[in-house]
């Protein structure tokens, strides 16, 4: 035991400074897990404002798609083939 000098059995340890290392481990325990909460709700919320500006260009891009006129050449052609009706 000597080789450990932190090391205090569990015996030993009055119950007081056992349940005041408790409360302390948990209080820990519980910051780390608010961290992880918090942590993982930013990253949600970055998450879908990017999906939402994704989703946003994705349907500019087609109502742009849509205005944008036919090539006048290939209607004829295709008219000319028997194929525009």
């Amino acid at each position: 035991m000597a080789d450990f000098p932190g090391y205090v059995p569990v015996l030993l340890e009055p119950l007081a400074d056992r349940k005041r290392r408790w409360a302390r481990e948990s209080a820990d325990a519980w910051t780390h897990h608010n961290e992880e909460l918090q942590a993982r709700d930013e990253k949600t919320a970055r998450l879908k404002t990017l999906r939402l500006a994704k989703e946003a260009a994705e349907v500019e891009t087609a109502a742009q798609a849509a205005l944008v006129p036919r090539d006048k050449a290939k209607s004829r052609s295709r008219a000319a083939v028997g194929g525009g009706r």
